[in-house]
């Protein structure tokens, strides 16, 4: 099957760079400055390879997308980002938001699980999953960096990066101020202000605040609202100063805020025999539980980045400090009879330095070296209160009461308590050494170092009082040294027309259970990727135009297995293969099309130990049993997704119009390894009316996202031991409007 792939890659390949080579031989070609002066596509600028380039002449498959993007299909937060980035996924775990890309990721997230695509706002790593759940209030832009990223953004970046750029201070004073509401009752004020303080220090400050006065659902056991976010707030703080001529230095500080019901559903399992008590949920976003659903978050960082210009060698810095909260509460029934309730707290606390030394972008060669340490702290505390529902479920007599089963069930709760350190250091460097004026070579390696110390106990507690510990581990230690690398190739075809092929290795660290002291410890994963692709401009840069194949063998992969408690544990290996494109067309001057699709082949190679569950009639548990998952889909791995939007202006003396349409499409999933849950396809539909004055200063914007209402279950997955399925369900339809003042 990969030749298909590769082939239909070759051919098109082959069209776009014929295209080019004929339209440079027609007179009056223009530049590319020229080109955008006269209406063509603007340049975008990434920094990808951790210096500022042309995303068009980076060797790497990126997808990047503006803040008007964003507006446009309707993403207000990272847990909307797969609507505009084909190949993402993200899942919604406790508050905690994950990312898949190409089918490589983590469908499970806590403080001190990091997952293997990497989230980086303005360059700082962001270890903790619940930090990642962010709004988007002041971003300049986001990118996804496809494919191991190992030699510059080091451990974790197996599957690739999340890169996230907030605005800058300014030199010139200005701003925004945004106020929205909609049908939810939710209104989200949000605004920025830049500008400068002298002739050498510059300063920025950004902010967000949003109430949601109706949920999107309820649930029907106690009436109140789920789905809803009491609150939401942040506030992202800069300033910049220039110490010399040759010295810049920046400091960042921000803070979030978030607090309100969760909702994870709680259905029976088909098979089970379970039968659902009245009253019975009418809509997919409502749930039914004796115990609301919570998830409140806080947390920030401050961190400080200096650039050192040494006229031929740029010297930078950042260091940075992080620290967050998570809590969530949760109950998984479908009966009105008390069965579970779950309580978690996550403690997350890191520190990050890096030291870059890089050439200028002159000469034959460039290059840059540095040195990263990364240090995190993570901790688990998690209460099981047993209720007389739970040993029922189990088929167990409660004591007390005789009639339920014939086996005393002892115990009254559960208190796991688990703390994670990691230490990892990493020395790098990547080179790019011009061979012709037309092809060039890169070649990088980093080695890392990390060492885990864990600490956990897990702690039964008795009616009346009295305990009884089944695990405490203190001081268990585990190391590990790998290289990864990169070798690339690229050449330009002709001036706007440039091709790559590249082999990339990523590794992600291994670590600890927290969640599950009784069997920590899991090992790193290995990716392997071999890749090609072009990227091209055409027509006078109206149209750009971006293709590339991958290959992909991945080793010893990290998946969590879901018994009676949730562990991560290793043994699979995957193939991996598909295809990128990307296209933005500027058909005139009002008209702009954008579009993107991903064509993913992902199964397991060999996974002999996976976890399988079978649902037993008559209301009897989940049944666990290991099986063998080789061959099957890998969770999260849709074979197509796309996305399409269409932008179209209308100037008029009262001002302009602009009337936007996006379709995000989603060939379906799985959820697990034994391919027995999946999530079918579907389309998010969004529309969009706005106005602008003549003057720029004010716009008025009327929305409506998920026009078809569709209920798309976001991360779902079984428990044995416990006939449920829970799951986070994506927004309804909403309708809405905001007023943005610009000065």
């Amino acid at each position: 099957m990969a030749h298909r792939y590769l082939t239909a890659g070759v051919c098109l390949a082959a069209l776009v760079v014929a295209q080019p080579l004929w339209a440079q031989q027609a007179p009056g070609s223009a530049t590319a400055d020229a080109s955008a002066q006269s209406g063509g596509l603007e340049e975008i600028i990434v920094t990808a390879q951790k210096r500022s380039e042309s995303l068009q002449k980076v060797p790497i498959a990126i997808a990047a997308v503006t803040p008007q993007q964003l507006t446009n299909s309707g993403i207000q937060s990272t847990q909307g980002l797969a609507a505009a980035l084909p190949g993402l996924q993200l899942l919604n775990i406790g508050g905690n938001v994950t990312p898949y890309v190409r089918g490589v990721g983590s469908g499970f997230a806590a403080a001190g699980l990091e997952s293997p695509v990497a989230t980086y706002v303005d360059g700082v790593y962001y270890a903790n999953p619940a930090d990642v759940n962010m709004d988007l209030f002041d971003i300049e832009q986001v990118s996804v960096i496809k494919g191991p990223q190992g030699t510059l953004f080091g451990r974790n970046a197996t599957g690739g990066v999340l890169q996230i750029t907030t605005r800058e201070p300014s030199v010139t004073f200005g701003g925004r101020a945004r106020i929205g509401f909609d049908e939810y009752e939710t209104l989200r004020a949000d605004g920025f202000v830049a500008g400068p303080l002298s002739e050498t220090v510059r300063a920025s400050l950004a902010g967000t605040f949003s109430h949601q006065g109706q949920g999107w659902g309820r649930n029907v056991f106690t009436g109140h609202d789920t789905y809803k976010a009491d609150h939401i707030a942040g506030v992202r703080g800069k300033v910049e100063a220039d110490l010399s001529d040759t010295t810049v230095i920046r400091l960042s500080a921000d803070y979030s805020d978030r607090h309100g019901p969760m909702a994870m559903n709680f259905r029976a399992l088909p098979g089970t025999g379970i039968a659902f008590p009245t009253p019975q949920p009418t809509r997919p976003w409502d749930t039914k539980s004796y115990v609301d659903a919570q998830n409140d978050y806080s947390g920030g960082g401050v961190s400080v980045t200096l650039d050192q210009d040494l006229g031929d060698l740029k010297l930078t810095m950042i260091s940075a400090y992080r620290k967050s909260r998570n809590f969530f509460r949760l109950s998984p029934s479908v009966t009105t009879t008390p069965v579970l309730d779950i309580d978690s707290t996550d403690h997350s606390e890191q520190v990050t330095q890096e030291i870059q030394l890089a050439s200028s972008d002159s000469g034959r060669l460039t290059w840059q070296t540095g040195f990263y340490y990364f240090y995190n702290k993570a901790n688990r505390k998690q209460a099981l209160f047993f209720r007389p529902g739970f040993a029922a479920n189990l088929g167990l007599q409660v004591a007390g009461d005789p009639a339920v089963g014939p086996t005393i069930f002892p115990f009254d709760g559960e208190n796991v308590d688990g703390t994670q350190r990691v230490d990892s250091a990493a020395a790098y460097a990547q080179a790019t050494y011009r061979i012709t004026d037309s092809t060039r070579f890169t070649a990088g390696f980093r080695y890392t170092w990390q060492w885990t110390k864990f600490h956990g106990t897990d702690v039964f507690t008795l009616p009346g009082g009295g305990t009884v510990t089944v695990a405490d581990i203190a001081g268990e230690k585990s190391s590990f040294r790998k290289p990864t690398w990169r070798l690339a190739l690229d050449h330009d075809f002709a001036p706007n027309v440039t091709g790559f092929v590249s082999y990339n290795r990523g590794v992600k660290s291994g670590g600890y259970n927290i969640s599950t002291p009784i069997n920590p410890v899991y090992l790193p994963e290995q990716l392997d990727s071999y890749e090609g692709g072009l990227k091209s401009e055409l027509f006078q840069r109206r149209v750009r135009l971006n293709v590339s194949g991958f290959y992909y063998n991945y080793k010893n992969i990290q998946v969590p297995a879901f018994s009676t408690v949730l562990i991560i544990v290793n043994g699979a290996s995957a193939e991996l293969y598909g295809l990128d494109a990307e296209l933005t067309a500027k058909l005139d001057d009002n008209l702009t099309l954008n579009a993107g699709a991903n064509l993913l082949h992902a199964r397991f190679k060999s996974f002999p130990g996976a976890t399988f569950t079978t649902p037993l009639p008559n209301g009897q548990p989940n049944s666990g049993f290991p099986g063998d998952a080789s061959g099957n889909t890998i969770p999260y791995s849709p074979k197509l997704t796309y996305t399409f939007g269409a932008t179209y202006t209308i100037p008029s003396s009262v001002g302009e119009f602009a009337l936007n349409a996006t379709d995000s499409y989603n060939s379906g999933f799985m959820a697990e390894a034994d391919n027995r849950l999946r999530q079918d396809s579907y389309h998010f539909l969004n529309a969009s009316i706005a106005w602008t004055s003549p003057s720029k200063a004010f716009t008025a914007r009327l929305y409506i996202n998920n026009i078809l209402n569709k209920a798309v279950v976001s991360q779902f997955s079984t428990v044995a031991g416990i006939s449920y399925i829970g799951d986070y369900t994506n927004p309804p339809r909403i309708f809405g409007g905001s007023l943005e003042w610009n000065f």
